[in-house]
């Protein structure tokens, strides 16, 4: 059984590379990789005393799991469920069918490795030759070369390598690496099967494909970069038995890896999300595991500078429970069915010694099973094979006071830190060109302890629309539907051009400020000069926000609309004090709720609309629906402010 790293400080030495790029040295890499057939992370079916060991509330839940699958048929591909998407854009048919059975193979496969029972060795057998079968394994949204010339049948000579090809590929190889014994005795063609399929489909195209856009010699990449990697350096590693295939594989794996992380940001946000980073920073981590694991610490790329940061962003937009602070399509709550392995965070916490990460990610893990069954066999096995993390105590989640990104642009802060309860506020810069972005520079979250009452809505499943020309009109995606203002009928636009200006950030024990200028997410013809934005969040008795807007217009308006979205349906109300009078809004939580007041001479009349949600992604998140609020003056000017103040307060 392996141990966790044990924590040591990010300090790399003068002799260590500072990127990526300084490890990728072909006669370096020849020294340091494995032999073929040497690397063995995990333990095999054969090691029955390490796997009667797991703990039985592990062993049960997983076995529960796999039995679940096994009692329904395994689903079937057709060609008319894969010409689907491309006729109406519709991608969760053939993706449900696709993805159910390698969840279910997943499953299988460590129950046949914790009971060694010859039923589970065949059924891991039907869903390994279901896959081999399988002409591609690409989904239809991602095979561009099958709509080449229309809606066309995926081309088995021509394989596209996806995240979802990739982590088929890495699927068989670990099948192979742990029960290659077991699927020997029903047949040998298996095995040689899974070794030439995942080198036909998976290592020849990375080895010999420039053109990959997610590869990094035509652009930007995102988490499709380490995502993919992360799954041809599992196929290289266990599979390639030629030694110049692994490097030249190891290799390219490295120049991919150094564009990502060249590419992101010194401050280690993540402006996909907080959901995407356990494929953009997780994955990176399992890429650097591998490499430092297969090459017993020579390739160490967790010494580069600004891995660290990466490691520590998900446990800084945590709100509380399973909510967090979300950008773009990243959800705001945690989607635990395949995509979160809290274990993967915390052996990266503890690789780069940062202890509050590692904390959240055994928070996360709660009283539950040291794994599940997910998508990923790779992240269940080396989760089993690492006691300190089977070990590891429970932990409260770290619950930071406050986290500044300054070249994200990102806030989050806290009443108090290390506690949910009283206030919660984020605030988001950046610009609307970021990676699966939404068109919300400028937008305000806040939550009462530590449950979402200002929201962002996140996603819905995705179709071909939130990939195309038309992404835009979608309403999750439009400025319209975030906490931002619509001058004269202008929404912001998409584009990196559009983006916040001069932003400043003042982080203090008491007081946390920040200001920027939103005019520049806004198109010309809005003729905004300037629209300052000021949240000041003070941590005083009573803890409130004031939030302050601030514009000047080239031209008299003949409308001005602040949006907010809630997350429970708004009670609109209004009290006089001498000779004013002062608007409110009481969004109730589960606990309190969250009061917005504002002069009500500035917005004489509120309207709340109601958002039904019938999308499973977005009803799972919210529940039926979401509401937005319409604030809008009833003569506004050239120039012109107004001021809301946000507090908790008690509950019905």
């Amino acid at each position: 059984m392996q141990q966790s790293p044990s924590p040591r400080p990010h300090r790399p030495s003068s002799a260590t590379p500072n990127s990526l790029a300084g490890f990728n040295d072909t006669d370096f890499l020849g020294k340091v990789l494995p032999a073929s057939g040497q690397w063995h992370p995990v333990p095999d079916v054969s090691d029955r005393a390490f796997w009667n060991a797991v703990d039985s509330s592990t062993r049960e839940a997983i076995l529960r799991r796999a039995e679940e699958f096994r009692a329904r048929e395994w689903p079937v591909l057709t060609a008319r469920g894969w010409r689907d998407f491309v006729e109406t854009g519709n991608r969760t048919r053939y993706e449900d069918r696709y993805f159910a059975r390698r969840r279910r193979t997943v499953a299988s496969a460590l129950a046949a490795c914790l009971t060694d029972d010859p039923g589970w060795h065949d059924d891991v057998l039907d869903g390994v030759w279901l896959m081999l079968e399988e002409t591609t394994w690409c989904v239809p949204a991602h095979d561009f070369s099958a709509r080449e010339q229309g809606p066309r049948l995926p081309d088995p000579d021509r394989p596209f390598l996806d995240l979802f090809a990739a982590e088929t590929g890495a699927l068989l190889a670990w099948t192979l690496h742990v029960l290659g014994a077991r699927l020997d005795e029903r047949s040998p063609l298996v095995g040689r099967r899974i070794v030439e399929e995942v080198r036909r489909r998976i290592l020849v195209p990375q080895r010999t494909d420039d053109t990959w856009s997610w590869f990094g010699r035509s652009g930007p990449v995102n988490n499709w970069n380490p995502w993919i990697n992360s799954n041809v350096l599992t196929c290289s590693l266990l599979l390639d038995k030629d030694r110049d295939d692994l490097v030249t594989t190891v290799s390219r794996v490295l120049e991919g890896l150094d564009v990502f992380v060249s590419g992101y940001p010194d401050d280690g946000g993540c402006d996909e999300g907080q959901m995407y980073w356990w494929r953009a920073g997780a994955s990176l981590s399992e890429c650097l595991e591998q490499l430092y694991d297969a090459t017993g610490g020579a390739l160490d790329g967790y010494a580069v500078p600004k891995v660290h940061e990466i490691a520590r962003y998900p446990h800084r937009v945590h709100i509380a429970d399973d909510w967090y602070v979300n950008v773009g399509d990243g959800p705001a709550r945690t989607e635990a069915a395949d995509t979160v392995e809290p274990h993967v965070l915390y052996r990266f916490g503890r690789r780069v010694g940062d202890d509050e990460a590692a904390a959240h990610a055994r928070y996360m893990r709660g009283d539950g099973a040291v794994t599940l069954p997910r998508l990923s066999l790779g992240r269940s096995l080396f989760a089993l094979a690492d006691r300190d993390w089977s070990e590891a105590a429970p932990s409260p989640a770290p619950l930071v006071a406050q986290a500044w990104w300054p070249q994200t642009q990102l806030l989050t802060a806290r009443e108090t830190g290390g506690r949910a309860e009283g206030l919660f506020v984020s605030v988001k810069g950046g610009h609307n060109g970021e990676s699966h972005n939404h068109n919300d520079v400028g937008t305000v979250l806040v939550a009462v302890d530590g449950h979402p009452a200002l929201v962002d809505a996140g996603v819905a499943q995705y179709t071909r629309q939130h990939f195309g020309p038309r992404r835009y009109e979608i309403w999750t995606m439009r400025s319209d539907y975030h906490n931002v203002p619509n001058v004269d009928g202008h929404e912001q636009l998409p584009g990196s051009e559009f983006r916040a200006r001069d932003v400043t950030a003042d982080l203090g024990p008491e007081r946390i400020d920040v200001r920027l200028d939103l005019a520049g997410a806004y198109p010309k013809d809005a003729g905004l000069v300037h629209w300052w934005r000021r949240v000041r969040f003070e941590r005083g008795e009573p803890a409130h926000v004031r939030w302050h807007d601030e514009w000047e217009l080239d031209h008299e308006p003949n409308s001005i609309t602040l949006h907010l979205i809630t997350s429970a349906e708004p009670a609109l109300g209004g009290e006089t004090e001498g000779s004013g009078s002062t608007g409110t809004i009481r969004v109730p939580t589960p606990g309190r709720a969250l009061r917005i007041a504002y002069d009500a001479s500035a917005f004489p009349s509120p309207v709340v609309e109601r958002i039904d949600l019938d999308d499973r992604r977005l009803s799972g998140v919210w529940g039926p629906a979401l509401w937005r609020i319409a604030l809008s003056p009833d003569r506004p000017g050239r120039r012109g402010e107004w001021t809301l103040d946000l507090r908790a307060e008690p509950g019905a």
